[in-house]
C-alpha cells in the first residue's frame, strides 16, 4: 500500500514538472515571436509560409543563399550584408526552420528545391539566379540547376560534397543516429529542459546570439533538423548518383573547400572529399576550386571574405558574359 502509494506521488509530481516544463515552452516560445519577428517576408507557397529575406537593389542576378544541414538562415545575415552591396541576395528558412510553417509530412530533397522554387516565384524574385549552396545546400542548389535550368546563372558551392559521399554507408550511419538523437532533443525542448540548458549544448548553432538561441531551442527547430536529415535518408535511388560530366556546359561554378580537416568525430567526411570536389568541377567547363586554409566546414563563419570574394567573381563573370578566370 505505501509502495503504491509512493509510485502514484511521484507519478503525479512528475505530470506536475513536465506540465510547468510545457507550459513554459509554450509562453517562451510566444513571447519570442513578439520579440523577434521575422526580417523578411512570410511567402505564401499553397498552404504554407515560407520565410523569404531579400536585400540589395543591384540589376544584375539575384543571389540566392541555401544554408546547410540543421543551419538557420540567420548564419549567413553577415555575409548576406556584404553580398547586398554590389547584388540583390536572397536567404530564405526551409520549412520548418525559423519563421518558415513545417511542412505536412518529412519532405524529399525536391520538396525543398519545389518549395524555394515557389517562394522565389510568388516572392516576386525573378530569374537569373546566382545559386550560393553550403554543404547539403549544395545538393539542393544542385537539384534546383537540374530542375530549372534556364532560371540558373551561375552556382558557388561552399564545402559541399558530391552524392558519393553524401550517399556512402558512412554518411547514412551518422544521419540515422542524427535522428535519434535530435528526436530526444526535440523531447527535451517540449518541456523547455533544452531552453534552460541549451547554452550547454554544443549542436546548437548561434548560443550567443539572441534570436538564434531563442529560435534553435524549441520542438520545431528540432523536427526540421530531423526533417532534413530524413530527406537525405529516404532519398530516391535516382538522386544518389552524380550528375554527369558536362551537365552544366560552361555556367560558372566556383567551389570552396575547407583547409582544416574535419574534426575527430566527422574524421570520415575527410574520405573521399577531394575526389567529390573534382567530380563537381566537372559538371562544368568554366569552374575552379579554391581552398579555405583557415577554414573548416562552416567557411561562411570562419573565413567570410573568401565566400564573398567567389560570390563577386561569379557575379561578374555573369554579368560581364566571360569566364572565371576573366572576372578577377
Amino acid at each position: 500500500m505505501w509502495l503504491a502509494a509512493t509510485a502514484f506521488a511521484l507519478v503525479f509530481v512528475l505530470a506536475l514538472v513536465l506540465g510547468a516544463g510545457v507550459a513554459y515552452e509554450t509562453l517562451e516560445e510566444r513571447r519570442d515571436r513578439r520579440r523577434f519577428p521575422a526580417p523578411g517576408r512570410l511567402i505564401d507557397i499553397g498552404g504554407r509560409r515560407i520565410h523569404l529575406h531579400c536585400e540589395g537593389d543591384a540589376p544584375g542576378p539575384t543571389v540566392v543563399i541555401e544554408q546547410g544541414m540543421a543551419s538557420p538562415s540567420i548564419v549567413w545575415r553577415s555575409v548576406q550584408a556584404r553580398i547586398a552591396r554590389f547584388a540583390r541576395v536572397c536567404t530564405y528558412d526551409r520549412a520548418g526552420f525559423l519563421w518558415s510553417d513545417p511542412p505536412s509530412a518529412p519532405p524529399a530533397i525536391d520538396d525543398r528545391v519545389a518549395d524555394l522554387h515557389a517562394a522565389l516565384s510568388r516572392g516576386a524574385v525573378p530569374p537569373p539566379y546566382l545559386l550560393v549552396g553550403h554543404s547539403l545546400g549544395g545538393l539542393i542548389v544542385r537539384r534546383f540547376a537540374a530542375a530549372y535550368p534556364h532560371t540558373v546563372a551561375g552556382v558557388v558551392l561552399v564545402d559541399s560534397p558530391d552524392e558519393r559521399v553524401i550517399f556512402r554507408d558512412s554518411t547514412t550511419a551518422s544521419l540515422r543516429q542524427g535522428v535519434r538523437l535530435q528526436r530526444v532533443v526535440r523531447g527535451l525542448a517540449r518541456v523547455g529542459l533544452l531552453r534552460l540548458l541549451g547554452r550547454r549544448v554544443p549542436m546548437l548553432m548561434l548560443p550567443d546570439d539572441p534570436i538564434g538561441y531563442a529560435l534553435c531551442v524549441t520542438p520545431k527547430h528540432a523536427a526540421a533538423v530531423v526533417d532534413d536529415m530524413l530527406s537525405l535518408l529516404n532519398a530516391p535511388a535516382d538522386l544518389r548518383h552524380p550528375q554527369a560530366r558536362g551537365a552544366w556546359a560552361d555556367r560558372p561554378l566556383l567551389l570552396l573547400t575547407h583547409g582544416i580537416p574535419f574534426p575527430p568525430i566527422a574524421a570520415a567526411m575527410d574520405e573521399g572529399w577531394v575526389d567529390s570536389q573534382h567530380r563537381l568541377l566537372a559538371l562544368s567547363s568554366d569552374s575552379e576550386l579554391t581552398v579555405a586554409s583557415h577554414s573548416g566546414h562552416l567557411i561562411h563563419l570562419d573565413e567570410p571574405a573568401v565566400v564573398i570574394e567567389a560570390v563577386r567573381r561569379v557575379y561578374g563573370a555573369v554579368c560581364a558574359g566571360v569566364r572565371l578566370k576573366e572576372a578577377r
